[in-house]
C-alpha cells in the first residue's frame, strides 16, 4: 500500500519548495545582475586607470620631444660640421676621451652632458651628422666602424622630415628599457646637417605601473606595436619577450584583436582565469593591460550571495513550522468528511448504497462549504437514481422495436447493393470502349500535327531556298558588272604594258649609245695619258740638255720643269679620268642589264594581263548562263512553295475537324466516368448504409444489455 502523506506535511513541504524556489530565482537573477555590475565596474575602473597611466605616457614623451626640439635649436647642434669625429673608417674599440675633438664637437658634447645632467630619464643624448661624425654626452669607449647613418633611429628620423619620431623600446647596455626620440637637424640656413637623438629610459613608466593596484593578484602590461613587452608587473616579468612567448597562449589574439575588454587563462599560477582591459597609447601605439582574477573580481558578489542563501534557508525552515501548526488546526473538520465518504464508498463496493445519509459539519468556512456541496451531491444523486429506475421499463421495450427494424433495413439494404455492383461492371465496360476510341483519335490527331509541323517546315525552307537563290541571281548580278570592269581594266593594263616595254626598248637604246660614247671617252683619256707620259720624257731630256747647256741653259731648265709638273698634272688627271669613266662603264653595264630584265617583265606582264583577260572573259560568259539556270531554280521554288501552302491549308482542316472528334470523345469519356462515379459514389454509400445497419444490430444488442446491467446496478440503490 502507498504510503499516505497528510495534509499539514504537504503543505509545509509546498511551503518551504516554494520559498526555496523563490531564493534561488532571486539569487540567480540578482546574482547576474550583481557579477555583470562587478565585471562592468572593474572594466570601469580598469579604464580609468590605464588611461590615466596612457596620459602620463603622453606627458612623459610630450616633455622628452620639447627638450628634443631644445636641443636640435641650440647653436652648437646647428654649427655641426664635418669636423665632428667619425668612427666609420676605425676598427677596435675608441675610447671617447682618447682623441682631440673640433671645438665644434666639444660645444656639442657640452650641451649634451648638460640636459642628461637636468633630466635622470635620459640614457644618452646625441647627434649623428650626414657626414658620419658622432658627438655624444658618454665619455666610455665606441667600436669602430660605427656609422649612424645607418642605424634604426636615424633612418627613423629621416622619415619624420623634421618632425620629431618614436623609435620602438630596446633594452640599454645597463639593462634599462630605452626608447629612442629622434628628428632631423638643419643649420640656420635650413640645410640637412643629421640627425639628433635622445634615448630615455622608461623606469618611470614601469615605476608608476608597478605601483597600480587593481585587487588582489593583478597586473598590469605594457606592449608596443610589434608585440614586443616592454613591462610586466606580474610575477613572471616578461619584459622583451613577444606576447606569444610570456606563457599565455590566449593573449597574442586578445593583444591583435579590436576587443577592449577579454578575458584570458594564465596557467601555472595562484589564479587560473584573468579578465582583462586594454588601451592603446595614441602617442606612442603602445597598448596598456590590465589583467585581475575573476575571485578578486567577484569576491563581494560571493560573500553577499552566500549570507543571503543562509538567510533564506533559516527563514524556509521556520516557515515551515508554522505552516505545520496553523495546517493541523484547520484540517480537522475534514477528517469528519473523510470518514463520512469512506463509509459511503464501502457501502457501494458492497453492493448496499444508501443515498439518504448525509454528513453533518457545521464549520462556516471552505470546509463547512465542501460538506454542504456533497450532502446536496447525495441528493441528487438520489432523484437521479429515482428516475432511471423508473424508465428503465420504457428503454428495455425500445430496445425490442429498433433491433426488429434493423433487421428488416439490413433485407433491403443488401438487395440495393447488389443492383449496384452489375451496373458498375457495365459502366466499366463502357468506359473502357471510350477509351479506347479517344486512343485511337489522339493517335491520328498527333499524326495529323507532325504532318502539318513537317509542311510547315518545308514551307519555311522552300521560301528560305527562294530568298536564297534570288539573293544569288542579285550576287551574280553583281559579279557580271565586275567582271565587265575587270575586262576593262586589263584592256588599259595590257595596252599600258605595252607603251612601257616599248620605253623599256628605247632607253635601252640609248643607255647602249651612252656606254659607246663612254668608251671612246676612255680611248681618248688613254691618248691623253700617253701625250702626258712622252711629254714627261720629253720634259726630263729637256732638263737633261739644259743641265748639259749649263748657265745658259737655265731658262730652258725651267721651261722644262713646268712641262714636267704638267705631264705629272696631265697623267693624275687622266688616272682619274680614268677611274672615273670605269665606274661610269660599270653603272652602264648595270643599267643596261635592268633594262633588259625590265624588257622581259614588261612582255611577260603583257602575256600575263593578255591570259588573264581571256579567264575573264570566260567567267563572264559561265556568270550569264548561271543567271539564267538561277532564274529558273527560282520560278521552280515559287511553284513548289505555292503547292506547299495548299497542303498546309489542307492539313490545317483536318487537324480543326480531329479535334472536334477528340473534344466530342473527351466529353462523352467524362459523362462516362461521371456516371461510374456517381455508381462508385452510390456503392459506397450503400456500403455505408449496410456498415450502418449492422453497428445499428450492433447497438441494439449492446443497448439491450446495457439496459439490463443498469437495471441491475440501480436496483443497488436505495432511495
Amino acid at each position: 500500500m502507498k504510503k499516505r502523506i497528510s495534509l499539514s506535511s504537504k503543505f509545509s513541504i509546498g511551503v518551504v519548495l516554494i520559498i526555496l524556489m523563490v531564493v534561488a530565482i532571486s539569487s540567480v537573477t540578482v546574482g547576474v545582475f550583481f557579477s555583470r555590475n562587478c565585471q562592468e565596474n572593474f572594466y570601469s575602473s580598469a579604464e580609468t586607470a590605464l588611461s590615466e597611466f596612457s596620459d602620463s605616457i603622453s606627458m612623459f614623451f610630450g616633455a622628452k620631444e620639447v627638450e628634443l626640439n631644445v636641443f636640435s635649436q641650440t647653436d652648437a647642434v646647428k654649427n655641426a660640421d664635418d669636423t665632428i669625429h667619425s668612427f666609420v673608417s676605425e676598427t677596435g674599440t675608441i675610447q671617447i676621451l682618447g682623441y682631440e675633438k673640433s671645438p665644434t664637437e666639444e660645444a656639442i658634447r657640452k650641451v649634451c652632458k648638460n640636459f642628461a645632467g637636468s633630466d635622470s630619464d635620459i640614457a644618452e643624448i646625441y647627434i649623428g651628422t650626414k657626414w658620419g661624425g658622432y658627438a655624444t654626452n658618454f665619455d666610455s669607449s665606441m667600436s669602430g666602424g660605427y656609422d649612424p647613418r645607418k642605424r634604426g633611429w636615424y633612418e627613423t628620423a629621416n622619415k619624420g622630415n623634421g618632425k620629431v619620431m618614436i623609435t620602438d623600446a630596446f633594452a640599454s647596455t645597463v639593462g634599462a628599457t630605452v626608447v629612442g626620440i629622434t628628428k632631423s637637424v638643419y643649420d640656420d640656413g635650413g640645410s640637412f646637417i643629421g640627425n639628433a637623438s635622445i634615448e630615455v629610459s622608461l623606469d618611470t613608466l614601469n615605476t608608476i605601473l608597478e605601483a597600480m593596484n587593481l585587487g588582489e593578484g593583478s597586473f598590469f602590461m605594457m606592449v608596443q606595436n610589434d608585440g614586443t613587452v616592454l613591462a610586466d608587473t606580474g610575477i613572471r616579468k616578461n619584459n622583451f619577450k613577444n606576447v606569444s612567448e610570456v606563457g599565455i597562449p590566449e593573449l597574442a589574439s586578445f593583444f591583435s584583436s579590436s576587443e577592449q575588454n577579454g578575458s584570458v587563462t594564465v596557467p601555472g599560477g595562484t589564479y587560473s582565469t584573468y579578465l582583462t582591459k586594454k588601451v592603446t597609447n595614441t602617442k606612442t601605439g603602445y597598448q596598456i593591460l590590465a589583467f585581475c582574477p575573476k575571485e578578486t573580481v567577484f569576491a563581494a558578489f560571493h560573500k553577499t550571495l552566500t549570507t543571503t542563501v543562509a538567510i533564506c534557508v533559516i527563514f524556509a525552515i521556520l516557515a515551515a513550522l508554522g505552516t505545520a501548526i496553523a495546517t493541523r488546526k484547520v484540517i480537522r473538520p475534514l477528517k469528519t468528511i473523510q470518514n463520512s465518504i469512506s463509509e459511503n464508498a464501502n457501502q457501494i463496493v458492497a453492493g448496499k448504497a444508501d443515498l439518504t445519509k448525509r454528513i453533518s459539519v457545521k464549520s462556516k468556512n471552505e470546509i463547512g462549504d465542501v460538506a454542504e456541496s456533497f450532502n446536496l451531491y447525495s441528493k441528487t444523486l438520489q432523484e437521479i437514481i429515482t428516475s432511471m429506475k423508473q424508465t428503465k421499463g420504457a428503454l428495455t421495450e425500445a430496445g425490442n422495436t429498433l433491433n426488429n427494424s434493423t433487421n428488416e433495413a439490413m433485407a433491403a439494404i443488401t438487395q440495393i447493393s447488389s443492383s449496384i455492383s452489375n451496373m458498375t461492371g457495365e459502366l466499366g465496360s463502357q468506359t473502357a470502349s471510350v477509351s479506347q476510341t479517344a486512343d485511337s483519335v489522339n493517335k491520328i490527331l498527333k499524326g495529323i500535327t507532325s504532318l502539318e509541323n513537317l509542311v510547315a517546315a518545308q514551307a519555311e525552307s522552300v521560301q528560305g531556298a527562294s530568298s536564297a537563290v534570288e539573293q544569288m541571281i542579285g550576287n551574280i548580278s553583281e559579279v557580271n558588272r565586275s567582271v565587265d570592269k575587270m575586262a576593262v581594266s586589263f584592256g588599259t593594263l595590257e595596252a599600258d604594258a605595252e607603251s612601257g616595254a616599248k620605253t623599256q626598248n628605247e632607253l635601252q637604246e640609248k643607255i647602249s649609245e651612252i656606254e659607246n660614247q663612254s668608251k671612246l671617252l676612255s680611248e681618248a683619256n688613254s691618248v691623253i695619258a700617253s701625250i702626258a707620259e712622252q711629254t714627261n720624257l720629253l720634259a726630263m731630256n729637256a732638263a737633261i740638255e739644259a743641265a748639259h747647256a749649263g748657265e745658259a741653259g737655265k731658262g730652258f731648265a725651267v721651261v722644262a720643269d713646268e712641262i714636267r709638273k704638267l705631264s705629272e698634272t696631265s697623267s693624275t688627271q687622266s688616272k682619274t679620268i680614268g677611274e672615273q669613266l670605269n665606274r661610269i662603264q660599270n653603272t652602264i653595264g648595270t643599267v643596261v642589264e635592268a633594262t633588259q630584265r625590265g624588257v622581259q617583265g614588261y612582255a611577260h606582264l603583257a602575256s600575263e594581263i593578255h591570259e588573264t583577260d581571256t579567264l575573264v572573259q570566260q567567267i563572264k560568259a559561265a556568270m550569264a548562263e548561271q543567271q539564267e539556270g538561277s532564274v529558273q531554280i527560282t520560278n521552280a521554288l515559287h511553284n513548289m512553295n505555292d503547292s506547299t501552302n495548299e497542303v498546309q491549308g489542307a492539313s490545317k482542316e483536318m487537324s480543326h475537324d480531329s479535334r472536334v472528334i477528340v473534344e466530342n470523345i473527351g466529353t462523352l469519356q467524362k459523362e462516362t466516368d461521371s456516371m461510374k462515379q456517381s455508381m462508385g459514389e452510390m456503392s459506397a454509400s450503400a456500403s455505408k448504409i449496410d456498415s450502418a445497419g449492422f453497428s445499428l444490430a450492433h447497438i441494439s444488442k449492446l443497448m439491450e444489455n446495457s439496459i439490463g446491467e443498469m437495471g441491475k446496478q440501480v436496483d443497488q440503490f436505495t432511495v
